[in-house]
């Protein structure tokens, strides 16, 4: 396996307290690029319609990825040749692929407020799997730190916005609900298996090269390979089934963009969410708990709102701002829940690369 593929790009810090921060720093990180990615999203989206841009966006990054990694590597794909291969392929289709599927079928079903709500369950599965998966468990402050978080992004997502039915032009809401948790377990096993494909295998292969982790950039291109592959075979199944996937584009003139603008956009939510912003989630679940991790990401809703405020008019209310208080003061709780008993090796299987050494060989 190359080098490149052990390689972070970013610094591995050994010291528990410099791990939790920088894992702090790379979520939020990730978080900020994912705000960005949802607006330069719905705007593509308005033009193309979901399903077009999720396409485009996973086979657009996925060969991006690839022409990064050979441009600054010695190939392009220095994948492992063991287990982790195929459990970092799988968390690809589950999270990029049947998740997103699953929560675009939603969207349409019972809107988006209601299914972004649902999604808010993702951090408490990802949370509950990965404590037998990869033992991560949580100390109760930190499980009320979740639930803070939670209740204070549910709180700006349900703002002034009455629950959906089929009176409001949605069909069939209750397969939509449905659909939405589905999404959520994917989205949630995806996560655990990403971790798990990264971290140094319990089982070394008897006379070969020394076993290391995979770093988040090759971690990555695995992932939207898979991903791609399954999303395209998923859209062809569709079309092939009369199954309608995603939302269409706008009908009304005025809200449709220019073909050059979405285009543009459209580029820039890629390398900015399913490039740099997952290469930094990947990274941050390295460094802390996934649980962590997930939850700063749901804080996106409430990162989104003063960006809303500026490009659409929106108002911001009390009670949407007492929502975002509420989620930082639960990010904040939990992520100095236990600040000085991380363990870095704690999530690692047996057999994984001790606190003391270096997690990551570089070029």
């Amino acid at each position: 396996m190359s080098c490149l593929a052990t390689t972070s790009l970013i610094p591995m810090p050994t010291d528990p307290a410099w791990r939790t921060a920088m894992g702090i720093l790379a979520a939020a990180g990730s978080m900020a690029c994912w705000v960005f990615t949802s607006l330069s999203f719905t705007t593509a989206g308005k033009r193309f319609g979901s399903t077009s841009v999720n396409v485009v966006r996973s086979v657009l990054a996925a060969l991006i990825l690839v022409a990064v990694v050979w441009s600054i590597g010695d190939a392009a794909f220095p994948f492992p040749s063991d287990s982790r291969l195929w459990l970092l392929g799988v968390s690809g289709v589950f999270g990029l692929a049947v998740g997103d599927q699953l929560i675009f079928s939603a969207f349409n079903r019972i809107g988006p407020r209601i299914t972004l709500l649902i999604l808010n369950l993702v951090p408490v599965l990802t949370a509950l799997i990965a404590w037998p998966g990869l033992g991560e468990e949580l100390a109760p402050i930190a499980w009320f730190g979740i639930l803070m978080t939670l209740v204070g992004v549910g709180w700006v997502l349900a703002d002034g916005q009455p629950p959906a039915s089929e009176r409001d032009g949605y069909s069939r809401p209750r397969l939509g609900l449905w659909l939405a948790l589905f999404g959520v377990l994917s989205v949630s096993i995806g996560n655990v298996l990403a971790k798990h494909g990264m971290l140094v295998p319990s089982v070394s292969v008897e006379g070969g090269p020394p076993q290391t982790e995979v770093g988040p950039l090759v971690a990555q291109e695995i992932r939207m390979l898979f991903g791609a592959a399954a999303i395209v075979l998923l859209l062809g199944f569709a079309r092939i089934t009369g199954q309608a996937i995603g939302t269409p584009p706008t009908d009304v003139p005025e809200a449709m963009p220019r073909r050059s603008t979405a285009m543009a956009v459209l580029l820039l939510g890629t390398v900015l969410g399913p490039i740099l912003g997952m290469i930094l989630f990947l990274y941050s679940a390295l460094l802390v708990k996934l649980a962590v991790t997930t939850t700063i990401l749901a804080l996106t809703p409430v990162a989104v709102l003063p960006f809303n405020r500026l490009v659409d008019r929106t108002p911001i209310t009390r009670r949407a701002l007492a929502g975002a208080i509420l989620g930082v003061i639960g990010v904040t709780i939990l992520a100095f829940a236990e600040p000085g008993k991380v363990d870095p090796s704690a999530s690692q299987p047996q057999g994984s690369v001790p606190p003391d050494q270096p997690l990551h060989s570089m070029p």
